[in-house]
């Protein structure tokens, strides 16, 4: 028989076993070290979109416990259309970044990181161009633009008038010539679309025809090569707008007879303008140049899509109320090369001398993105300089950089040759 205080030692024993068993045993099994009474779990999530520079990516960001990820990146473009090209061009791409963090106690701080983002072309470089590499496309830039889109453009839907055929479509037209460059004045219609200045100087120096030149820009950027220069306003936002007019005078006391509006408003990587939006700002910019010296239509893409390409210039037209200044239409294109993409290229010209009210015809921006681009610069070239394409007053391609028209900084590509009127 155990008398009570027996009993009273056995317990204290079995207690202190109990507590060695319990210990031992989470010691076994440390997923089971933790038993919640209670558990609140608690997940935030916080989408951040950043438009990333190639160079500028953010860093990757510690979080602390129940906080949510705040991220601070610069990203930028400038035309080049693709930048394009200088924003040809050339685009521009964004990371999502997903953060979640659990409110437990104990639990780790969560990571976050996002991936270095491709160039942003205005291209049209279709930011960017040129810069705006594209590349795009049109625009800016990329640089790389919709078709060129070297860009990885962020989806815009241009908010359009319904299409109509356009009426009258310019302000009290101006006297000045609308003849073919080449048939008025002898000049080659071929131009360079350039970033880096000196390559034009180096084209000329080797032979090239070359009589004009734009950069996506109202600032020729230390070109010294003796060529006409033409500015560029690439959108009514800053800083593409700011001190337009000091920077159009400038160009104009230098030779230019004309101006060039806006780069690609149909495409949402590039100026990404509505109709009714591109014909208010075309009308404040350029009706005081009226008769002083020729404007240009916005330069469109070659896309088919609805509320794009020639169907946006109709709009634009139609929202114009014959209020806008428009001398000669711009327009660009890039599709396939040899043969077939020279028809193909020729065809579309037609059709926006036809949209433009049989207007003459700048080509601001094209390219055969595939096949024989030899065959094709050959056959473009020999129909534009011919009188069938006269309304074709000037044309240059995409773009004036090594990897195109240059092979090297002091040499041209074959077809870059072709181009140039030196092969």
């Amino acid at each position: 028989m155990y008398n009570k205080f027996s009993i009273l030692a056995l317990c204290a024993a079995a207690s202190v076993k109990e507590v060695a068993a319990g210990s031992l045993h989470r010691h076994m099994h440390p997923k089971r070290e933790i038993v919640w009474a209670e558990t609140d779990t608690v997940i935030i999530t916080d989408y951040v979109t950043k438009t990333v520079t190639e160079g500028e990516e953010g860093p990757t960001i510690q979080a602390a416990p129940t906080s949510v990820h705040d991220f601070n990146g610069n990203g930028g473009q400038y035309p080049s259309e693709h930048f394009a090209p200088a924003s040809s061009t050339v685009s521009s791409s964004a990371s999502t970044v997903e953060s979640i963090t659990n409110a437990a106690p104990t639990a780790p701080a969560a990571e976050a990181t996002y991936p270095a983002s491709s160039p942003t072309t205005m291209v049209t470089v279709k930011l960017s161009v040129p810069a705006v590499a594209p590349p795009a496309s049109s625009s800016a830039v990329q640089s790389s633009t919709t078709e060129v889109t070297p860009v990885a453009p962020v989806a815009s839907t241009v908010q359009a008038q319904s299409s109509s055929a356009a009426t009258s479509t310019a302000a009290p037209t101006s006297e000045i010539s609308t003849a073919s460059a080449s048939s008025s004045s002898g000049k080659s219609k071929r131009g360079a679309a350039y970033n880096d200045a000196s390559l034009v100087s180096t084209v000329l120096g080797l032979g090239g025809k070359l009589s004009w030149a734009y950069n996506w820009t109202p600032d020729p950027n230390g070109l010294k090569a003796d060529v006409t220069y033409y500015p560029m306003l690439w959108s009514t936002a800053s800083p593409h707008s700011d001190n337009w007019d000091t920077k159009a005078e400038a160009a104009i006391s230098n030779g230019a007879d004309a101006l060039l509006s806006f780069n690609e408003p149909d495409i949402g990587s590039q100026a990404n303008m509505s109709p009714a939006d591109a014909a208010a700002g075309h009308i404040q910019y350029f009706s005081k140049y009226a008769g002083k010296v020729r404007v240009s239509s916005p330069a469109i893409s070659s896309s088919e899509q609805a509320n794009q390409g020639i169907d946006w210039l109709k709009q634009f037209f139609s929202a114009c109320g014959g209020k806008c200044q428009v001398d000669f239409c711009a327009a660009h294109w890039y599709g396939p090369g040899g043969p077939e993409g020279a028809a193909l290229f020729l065809d579309h010209l037609t059709k926006v001398h036809e949209a433009c009210e049989n207007k003459n015809v700048w080509v601001t921006e094209f390219a055969a993105q595939s096949g024989d681009v030899d065959a094709f610069m050959t056959n473009i070239t020999q129909e534009l300089d011919s009188d069938k394409y006269s309304f074709v007053e000037k044309y240059s391609y995409f773009w004036l950089s090594e990897g195109s028209l240059m092979q090297s900084s002091s040499a041209l590509s074959d077809f870059g040759k072709i181009f140039a009127g030196t092969a």
